[in-house]
């Protein structure tokens, strides 16, 4: 789900017979199942693999590692633990990158639009 509220300002050169308009955007982006049932979320992904986080749960504890793998590989590239605030960054990267989030290539059902 998502929504636009617009502000637009018009500043009129009746003499000059002309006008400017200054117009501001605000949108609001609701993303859910952000993880897969393997706890992935996948920010890119191509032919040869993919790279995002993994979240996972161990005695109670939610952990989240940033990964990147290769679908010819058996384990990880890279595994690295993380926070949650990583994760919340990334996901605001990827929005606001116009080639990835921003233009709606989100990996998983979380595409703005």
């Amino acid at each position: 789900m998502s929504s636009v509220e617009r502000q637009i300002d018009v500043d009129l050169d009746a003499d000059g017979n002309a006008a400017r308009a200054v117009v501001e955007e605000r949108r609001e982006l609701e993303i859910a199942e952000l993880f897969n049932d393997n706890g992935e979320l996948r920010l890119w992904q191509d032919g040869a693999g993919w790279n995002g986080y993994v979240r996972e749960v161990v005695d109670g504890e939610t952990r989240y590692y940033a990964v990147n793998t290769r679908f010819d590989e058996d384990e990880w590239i890279s595994k690295i633990r993380c926070g949650e605030r990583a994760v919340h960054d990334a996901i605001r990267k990827h929005i606001k990158d116009r080639h990835a989030g921003g233009v709606g290539n989100f990996v998983k059902r979380c595409s703005p639009p």
